[in-house]
């Protein structure tokens, strides 16, 4: 106690001393700020920046300084005002109120008005109050860690300090450091006091506040006794009038004789309207008592969320109190059907409307009752007209009445459609509040010799015949209506399921021979043989789900419950059993369709039967267990079952990884797996065994959910993995249909040159004639279209996924309380230190993923789906697909070392710095890289130009970020760097222009005729089906030698595939008609001299 005086005394003096600099300090800051000149120069701006800051940062110490003064009052006070709070509690009286019966109904609503707004506020301050507690209780924890880290930023801003005050420097932006350091160094001192003595004072602030919290529950009681004595008074007094309107209803009744039919009609009229008024009333006070039954238990629900924060707390040191904690979240009430609730207002709503259109006709009662007279055709006395007027009016006060009463029904209805609201918010925020902790938690023992004992005390309670009868009992707790309907539903399920089995045997047995056929089969059989197999895989789950139907409602019988709620459990299992049956059939989908290997489907669907003969009475025996309220049952059947059917799993997935599936195999010939053949495999057999033993260790609901998420995922891989192999078939089947019609356009072309052909005979033995294919190598597909599928297919995957364990999101919150390192950053001037979690390293990693799966699979996405629709250059398409790829890389490494904390702002010198340095370390590369984007832009070489660089001439396949590949005529694969196609001067065969220029020599003898020789070569030219007519091909005598002519022949063809071919084509012809006229080619003259040695 001393040391605390002690410590207040040096905190209050250190205040003392500070509080007169505060002033001062801020009026010096806002002067030197204003005395910068409005110049937007660097210095000016460097100088605006660290005024600015240091004047926040006085604000900053003004503020801390303010609340250590509030804190240090709270403990000079808390003597007194502890003893006068204890004593008002100790004396208190409720507030004396006016007397009921002085109270009429409008001064009544007042009254309610007034209280219910009192209510409001007294709630609002109380749920401050309680606010303001669990946060003392929050802040309490850390203030060591806050405490320590703010001493070495003072630590380190004092540093600073020192280093500036011995600077050598002295110009103003030195001072303006400085100053900012200063003022910097003194907020962080006065927050460090202000949370001493936060942390001093915290006890007397509990107890202060504890105190205020039971004033103010007592005079919210009050209140609430007096708002119910206004309320009871209030309907006290409705229910006199009603009874007054009904008496006055009855009297006039009595003087009413059987021959006025008109008059009894109204007072009928009348005396229905009494009724619905009553009943409006009694609406109104069943709603006003379920008010305060919510109100009472939204109290006892924010108790409730600080019982779970303790508990939560406790759990940080012993898992003991898990049980406790689960039992409390098993008592919370239901969600309340809100929709329910508006349905009633809106048909208060609806009612409120039509007696306000009934009260509409009732403005003129006079004209009302000659109107009713001219209809009935009848005419009254005098007496009786009085007695009709008073009927009249009499409707038109209790309508007036009924609208009142409506909308007193709306309004409370409305109230407590916002109290369940309420309600249920808080619900939410006990459950997520509790679910991160509770689902790490064990929910039941460790497996121990003594739990196994309870296994035949569960046996004997689950095949007790005593519990059993409790199904027919449930079941005859049914309607007669819904037994017949059930009954019947029953039967007729019954008989679907065994014709809609035989038929679908006997669809598969006709279409059978239609499959593989180029001009039958089509892509509308799989459909339908799928649909046909889902339908009769349906019966035996709805006759399940029936029967749950059937015991769901009978709450009394809770055995029978069970059974329903484990029929729930299986009827999906049962839908899996029967489709894979379905599915397998000889003639089925996977392998008459598919062309799945026979055997390994056979094998692969026994392996699958077995597994699901085990999981049924698994699921079915957890599902009773989980609903049972008997925890034995639970902890002990419930497990074993559990523990069962994963180490059956495990089993599964273990066959499974023997039989080399190629679905993850990863290679053709089978002879070695894909690596991520042994990640799944050994990922899918590691999960149960981890199930299993978490299960041992009282893990079992954790281990329940983890696993049951996986195997949904499982079915949701193999739901895509169908939809795929039924994209790949209907693939198959359009580029065997394309083929085949290929095919007879070929013919048709033949047997038309046929007719034009003299020589019938030997044509028609080389026509192919058209066959129906039965297999097509696959090889065939579009690579690029199946690999489109995949990647969506595989984004879908994701997608399921991400959605189906977004249910667990508040289990896996933990992980953004993992801190793995700090970073500081820069807000609004100020550095602070930001933690990065291990929540923020998956989600990075899950970005990088995302964006390496997206940036490989992009380029094919956008030809598919969008280049091949437009109109575009030869190599537009490529660059415009290489820079989208680029640039999803950039976005996604930008985005992931952002949520590392590696924003742009702190490495944009870095990347400076490295781009000269690698720009002068790497400079051939980095020219490589630049020029090889200048070549994506600019485009002087494309994708399949023939271009010569150097002595190297080829066409252009692959333009990567380094180097281009070129392929010559001898198929080598050349690799040149991009630097050379900007550099160095070459020549592209087809930028603009394709069509090349080839030129041919010939030699002819001296005594040959020149016009002969020049109509040879010329009609040789034009018998070439290569040669193009524009530009016109030219036929020039070029020079004389010694031994002959030398013609050159001048030519065109549409591009370099042509040059060739071109000039053994012309060669060719130009021989055979020389031969023709006799010609021969010279050999040319040789001199040899012979001289003696």
């Amino acid at each position: 106690m001393l040391q605390r005086l002690l410590a207040l005394l040096l905190l209050s003096l250190a205040l003392l001393t500070t509080t007169a600099q505060a002033d001062d300090t801020i009026a010096q800051a806002e002067a030197l700020l204003q005395s910068v000149p409005k110049s937007d120069t660097p210095e000016n701006q460097k100088l605006r920046e660290s005024y600015q800051q240091a004047l926040q940062f006085a604000r900053e110490a003004e503020r801390y300084r303010e609340q250590g003064k509030a804190y240090q009052q709270v403990l000079i006070d808390y003597p007194e005002e502890s003893a006068r709070l204890k004593e008002s509690l100790r004396n208190y009286q409720p507030k004396s109120r006016p007397a009921l019966s002085s109270l009429k109904e409008e001064s009544l609503r007042q009254a309610i008005g007034l209280s219910s707004n009192r209510q409001m506020m007294l709630r609002k301050e109380r749920q401050g109050i309680m606010d303001s507690l669990n946060q003392l209780e929050s802040t309490g924890q850390d203030y060591h860690l806050r405490v320590d880290d703010l001493r070495k930023q003072l630590q380190v801003t004092r540093s600073q300090l020192e280093r500036l005050n011995f600077s050598s420097e002295s110009d103003r932006l030195q001072e303006a450091q400085l100053l900012l350091t200063r003022i910097k160094e003194q907020s962080i001192s006065d927050r460090i006091q202000m949370l001493e003595l936060e942390q001093l004072s915290a006890q007397q602030r509990s107890d202060l506040g504890k105190l205020k919290l039971q004033e103010l529950n007592l005079t919210i009681a009050d209140e609430d006794e007096w708002q119910a004595t206004l309320m009871a008074q209030q309907n006290q007094l409705r229910r006199e009038k009603t009874e007054q309107a009904l008496e006055e209803s009855e009297r006039l009744r009595k003087q009413l004789s059987d021959d006025m039919p008109l008059l009894l009609e109204q007072q009928q009229q009348n005396q229905a309207l009494s009724i619905q008024l009553g009943r409006l009333e009694e609406q109104i006070e069943e709603v006003q008592d379920r008010q305060r039954s919510v109100d009472k238990n939204l109290f006892e629900l924010n108790e409730l969320v600080n019982s779970v924060r303790e508990q939560l707390e406790w759990l940080q040191i012993s898992d003991a109190y898990g049980e406790n904690l689960r039992s409390k979240l098993a008592d919370l009430p239901a969600y309340y059907p809100l929709d329910k609730l508006e349905s009633e207002i809106v048909s208060a709503r609806m009612a409120k409307y039509q007696y306000e259109t009934e009260q509409d006709t009732l403005k003129d009662p006079r004209q009302l009752r000659d109107q009713l007279l001219a209809n009935e055709e009848v005419s009254l006395d005098r007496p009786q007209q009085a007695v009709l007027d008073n009927l009249l009016k009499a409707r038109r006060q209790l309508l007036t009445r009924l609208n009142d009463a409506s909308d007193t029904l709306i309004q409370e209805q409305t109230r407590l459609k916002l109290l369940y609201s309420h309600r249920n918010s808080k619900i939410d925020e006990i459950r997520e509040l509790s679910a991160s902790h509770l689902f790490w938690m064990p929910d039941v023992r460790p497996l121990t010799p003594s739990v196994m004992l309870g296994v035949p005390a569960a046996l004997s309670l689950a095949f007790n015949p005593e519990n059993w009868l409790q199904v027919p009992h449930a079941i005859a707790e049914n309607t007669p209506l819904s037994l017949t309907l059930a009954t019947l539903g029953l039967l007729v399920l019954a008989w679907s399921w065994f014709k809609l089995a035989r038929h679908l045997t006997q669809y598969c047995d006709h279409i059978a021979p239609r499959i593989g056929k180029v001009t039958q089969d089509k892509f509308s059989l799989t459909n339908r043989l799928l649909l046909r197999s889902l339908l009769a895989a349906m019966p035996l789950p709805a006759m399940v789900l029936m029967v749950r139907g059937l015991l769901g409602g009978a709450w009394q019988y809770p055995f029978a419950v069970a059974i329903g709620r484990g029929l729930g459990e299986i009827w999906f299992l049962l839908l899996a059993l029967v489709l894979a049956r379905h599915l397998t059939l000889e003639k089925g989908i996977l392998i008459h369709h598919f062309r799945w290997p026979k055997e390994q489907v056979q094998k692969v669907w026994g392996q699958f039967r077995t597994l699901l003969l085990v999981l049924i009475p698994s699921f079915f025996v957890q599902g009773m267990a989980n609903s049972y309220q008997e925890h034995a049952f639970y902890d002990s059947l419930g497990r074993l079952a559990f523990i069962i059917g994963a180490l059956w799993l495990l089993l599964f997935f273990a066959r499974l990884n023997r039989e080399r599936l190629p679905l993850t195999w990863g290679q053709s010939d089978m002879t070695k797996p894909h690596l991520l053949h042994h990640f799944i495999w050994n990922s899918l057999m590691l999960a149960p065994l981890l199930a299993v033993i978490g299960t041992l260790f009282g893990y079992f609901y954790t281990s329940r959910i983890l696993l049951r998420q996986l195997e949904l995922s499982l079915l949701m891989g193999l739901g895509c993995l169908l939809v795929y192999y039924l994209a790949r078939r209907w693939m198959l089947i359009q580029r065997r249909r394309l083929a085949f019609d290929r095919a007879k356009s070929k013919r048709a072309e033949i047997l038309a040159l046929r007719g034009r052909d003299e020589s019938h005979e030997e044509l028609s033995s080389e026509i192919p004639d058209v066959v129906e294919e039965t297999e097509l190598d696959l090889d065939t597909l579009s690579t690029q279209s199946l690999g489109l599928i995949r990647t969506l297919l595989m984004l879908g995957f994701t997608l399921l996924v991400v959605v189906q364990w977004s249910d667990l999101n508040s289990a896996f919150s933990f992980l953004s309380n993992i801190e793995v390192w700090q970073v500081s950053s820069k807000i609004g001037g100020i550095e602070q230190l930001s933690a990065i979690t291990l929540q923020d390293l998956m989600l990075t990693a899950f970005v990088f993923i995302l964006t390496v799966v997206t940036a490989r699979n992009l380029p094919s996405l956008m030809e598919l789906t969008l280049l091949q629709h437009l109109s575009l250059s030869p190599g537009t398409g490529f660059a415009l697909t290489t820079t989208s790829k680029y640039l999803v890389i950039l976005i996604g490494a930008l985005t992931g070392f952002s949520m590392l904390g590696i924003d742009w702002s702190k490495t944009q010198w870095l990347v400076a710095a490295l781009s000269v340095g690698l720009g002068f370390g790497l400079q051939e590369i980095f020219a490589n890289f630049v020029s090889g984007l200048i070549i994506l832009f600019e485009k002087p070489i494309r994708l399949g130009d023939t271009v010569t660089i150097r002595d190297l001439t080829g066409t252009v396949t692959k333009i990567k970020t380094r180097a281009t590949t070129i392929v010559d005529w001898d198929r080598k694969e050349i690799i040149v760097p991009n630097k050379a196609f900007i550099t160095e001067q070459f020549i592209n065969w087809s930028l603009s222009d394709a069509i090349t220029r080839v030129r041919l020599r010939i030699r002819i003898g001296l005594t040959r005729d020149p016009k002969l020789v020049q109509t040879i070569l010329e009609e040789s030219v034009k018998a070439s089906t290569l040669v193009l007519d524009t530009p016109t091909p030219e036929v020039f005598l070029i020079e004389f030698t010694d031994s002959a002519l030398i013609y050159e022949i001048r030519l065109y063809v549409n591009n370099m595939d042509h040059r060739m071919p071109i000039t053994h084509e012309v060669h060719s012809l130009v021989l055979e008609k020389m031969q023709q006229q006799g010609l021969t080619l010279p050999h040319q003259q040789i001199d040899i001299h012979l001289s003696r040695g």
